[in-house]
């Protein structure tokens, strides 16, 4: 009885990814973002191949490696951001919209509900990131030539899906705390860009006056370690030569000076989030619509 509870259990959480994922492929964020995608990958590397027609701009030695460019290029705004517009809105409209009291009216535990509302948003978002990935690594081989060290794509994909999970959760939290998609978006594209701000004037200041006390601060901001991981893992498997590339799209200042406090600050921040919006969901009344 246990096990065939656990799979009715499994199968209700399921239901529910699969449910928002084709709630907001209804309210066609995804669909607008997978266009943003496409083109965000495609034109940068046409101008880019326009741009070094024989101007050596770029060394020969790097074309093989021009992947990175729309791989680690859109990770610090735009995917992260993505993660944000997807994620705010996952508990905040269904209050909005009266669903949420529906759907929980039902025989479903509380916490199905809401691992099956996180995972499909957090499932849309995985597909975005891969279809990003992709596009730039087919962009580069049509414009550049074919593409080397891309046995380490698998895992960078995880790199990065783990560095965007901080926003994703952040703005998660906040839907389910205001319970207004508008103000759920507002804070959460506040969040993120106050941290992206704060952290270059950090940096510069530093930078003038050497003290460390702003180079602590900017290490533990949101943003620093969700910028740092992916460079931090791919560096090593790369050669060289990849710096150059990097430095193009202003992806070599990893902030951070170590992987495991990447990973660390990352997993603190997550964890703080996601615990914040089950706690307020679990004992917070389940409002009727909102105007």
């Amino acid at each position: 009885m246990e096990s065939i509870d656990k799979m009715s259990r499994i199968d209700v959480i399921v239901s529910f990814i699969r449910y928002e994922m084709k709630r907001a492929i209804a309210k066609r964020k995804v669909l607008a973002l997978l266009a943003f995608t496409i083109l965000l990958d495609t034109f940068p590397y046409y101008a880019l191949s326009t741009a070094t027609n024989g101007t050596g701009f770029i060394p020969l030695a790097a074309y093989p490696y021009i992947w990175v460019a729309g791989v680690f290029g859109l990770q610090p705004l735009f995917l992260n951001f993505t993660a944000i517009l997807i994620a705010a809105g996952a508990m905040s409209e269904e209050y909005e919209q009266g669903t949420a009291e529906l759907l929980l009216s039902k025989p479903v535990r509380r916490n199905d509900y809401f691992a099956g509302k996180f995972l499909g948003g957090f499932i849309l978002f995985l597909i975005i990131l891969a279809f990003n990935i992709l596009l730039s690594v087919g962009s580069a081989f049509t414009f550049f030539g074919p593409q080397a060290s891309l046995e380490i794509l698998p895992g960078l994909f995880i790199v990065q899906a783990f560095s965007s999970l901080i926003f994703y959760s952040l703005a998660f939290m906040l839907g389910e705390l205001v319970r207004r998609s508008s103000l759920a978006y507002i804070f959460s594209s506040a969040v993120f860009f106050a941290s992206f701000i704060i952290s270059g004037y950090l940096g510069l200041i530093f930078s003038l006056t050497g003290r460390e006390f702003y180079r602590t601060v900017q290490i533990y901001l949101p943003t620093s370690p969700a910028n740092s991981l992916p460079v931090q893992y791919a560096s090593p498997l790369l050669p060289q030569t990849v710096g150059i590339v990097l430095r193009f799209v202003g992806a070599d200042n990893t902030i951070v000076p170590t992987i495991e406090l990447s990973v660390a600050i990352l997993l603190a921040y997550t964890l703080v989030a996601i615990g914040v919006a089950a706690g307020y969901f679990w004992y917070a009344d389940i409002s009727r619509r909102m105007g």
